[in-house]
This record gives C-alpha cells, structure tokens and sequence, in this order.
C-alpha cells in the first residue's frame, strides 16, 4: 500500500505541470485572439 501511494505522489507533480503548460497555451491563444479582434476592430 505504502509503495502505491508513493508513486501516486512522484507522479502528481508532472501531471500540475501539464495543466499549467495546458493552462498557459490557452492563455496565450485567447491573447492572441483578442489582439486579432482589437486589430481588426480598429481598422473597421
């Protein structure tokens, strides 16, 4: 029992780290898209 749980632990580390990548990819593609928006509203 003792040995599962520590894999569990060793492995929520990277699994965090994927969400912040995830989370920060989605940051940057909403960025991105606002500025399009921002861009091509002020040409209109």
């Amino acid at each position: 029992m003792e040995n599962k749980e520590n894999k569990f632990f060793t492995m929520e580390p990277t699994q965090t780290i994927n969400l912040i990548a995830l989370s920060l990819i989605v940051v940057m593609h909403a960025g991105v898209l606002a500025l399009r928006l921002g861009i091509s509203l002020g040409r209109n």
